[in-house]
């Protein structure tokens, strides 16, 4: 498993609390801080432009605003916040969608740590 740098600020958006609580449990055993989350994409982007976190876990299916539209506005509002697309669509559409936005990484549901690490350093490397 790749280590990692330092501690990270981190945003979970996905509207499923399940995911988001694994996710949140995760990040922070492998000393993130989770500085905000969101249930929609709305709230995504306004909690973006508020924590200004290092990185932002999308969902793709969120009510009020998708995954998509909620990066494109963080890179408006924040755009030194790196962006990882978490889904259980990993379609070859989605994929495109996502990486002409800019986005740094994919995590497919149901995920593990090693996929969630590893999104998170190539994340980290491409900000660089």
């Amino acid at each position: 498993m790749p280590a990692l740098q330092k501690e990270l600020n981190i945003l979970i958006a996905d509207d499923d609390s399940t995911t988001r609580y694994v996710l949140r449990l995760l990040l922070r055993e492998h000393g993130h801080q989770v500085v905000a989350e969101a249930q929609d994409g709305e709230k995504a982007v306004e909690l973006c432009g508020m924590f200004k976190p290092d990185i932002a876990f999308l969902d793709i299916d969120m009510p009020r605003m998708d995954g998509h539209s909620a990066a494109e506005r963080i890179k408006q509002a924040a755009p030194g916040v790196g962006m990882i697309m978490v889904t259980n669509l990993p379609t070859l559409g989605n994929v495109q969608k996502a990486l002409q936005i800019g986005i740094s990484g994919f995590v497919v549901k149901p995920f593990n740590a090693v996929k969630v690490v590893e999104a998170i350093d190539h994340c980290m490397k491409q900000k660089r």
